[in-house]
């Protein structure tokens, strides 16, 4: 084995030999993604809608990598079978996480009116400020809403709504009650395709990318995303928050516009 002197002298005489320049061959650092670009005009959010069991594997990946993410609760199932309890909820919310409404029983609100509508979205944002939330925002379950919803979501004390198409939203946004998001995250979603997203909107000029998940597992339900894909995801997310890129829950970034 050559000692670190004998090679030093090596190096020596090859530049030498190139006339004092690095040959051209030597091989160059490749650039990473989380290098190779700086964001100034992108802003993300991670939004969970309905309130599953597995909602809670993703707690320490939020933590660790400094993120905060949107919860939207259906309240008629937490303590049930398959949803988070209101302990797993107040965990998620003690942690600087957002909990918010997504009606009482996971209802399409175009199809319920007066009463019926109300006690949907009122009832729900009640039972989650009992358990000591502060609730400000709400999604529409299927993404199905209409005037009269939007209304009674107002109405109700929520102060902006998520749909579930239709990003990159703008910001300020036009509606604060019909925000949009990207496609639903599905099984078959990639870590490659969920950086695209955020990437292609800050080449493009920068927003909002609003992300929708729903089961965290691996092959539990046709809109779920892999534990371990997330998880991948939330330390990419975390790297770019040094490359500007701005991570906020939905009340957070409602509340500066």
């Amino acid at each position: 084995m050559k000692t670190p002197h004998i090679v030093f002298l090596s190096l020596l005489f090859i530049l030498s030999a190139c006339g004092g320049n690095a040959p051209a061959t030597l091989p160059t650092v490749p650039v990473t993604e989380a290098q190779g670009i700086t964001f100034s005009n992108t802003v993300v959010s991670l939004t969970f809608d309905d309130g599953d069991a597995d909602n809670y594997s993703v707690r320490s990946s939020l933590a660790e990598n400094n993120l905060h993410a949107t919860f939207y609760v259906v309240s008629g199932f937490t303590n049930s079978n398959g949803y988070m309890t209101d302990d797993q909820l107040r965990d998620l919310y003690n942690d600087g996480n957002e909990i918010g409404g997504h009606t009482l029983s996971h209802i399409k609100l175009t199809e319920v009116r007066g009463e019926d509508l109300k006690r949907e979205v009122c009832q729900d944002r009640d039972n989650l400020v009992s358990y000591g939330f502060e609730v400000a925002s709400f999604a529409y379950p299927f993404g199905y809403y209409d005037d009269e919803a939007q209304k009674m979501v107002k109405d109700c004390g929520y102060q902006n709504a998520r749909g579930v198409s239709g990003g990159p939203e703008i910001l300020p946004p036009a509606d604060g009650y019909g925000l949009r998001a990207m496609p639903y995250v599905v099984s078959d979603t990639r870590f490659s395709k969920l950086t695209r997203y955020v990437t292609d909107v800050e080449k493009g000029g920068g927003g909002w990318v609003i992300f929708v998940f729903h089961h965290v597992c691996d092959g539990c339900d046709q809109y779920a995303v892999k534990l371990d894909v997330f998880e991948k995801f939330a330390r990419w997310l975390g790297k770019q928050q040094a490359n500007g890129l701005v991570v906020k829950t939905v009340g957070e970034v409602m509340s500066a516009e």
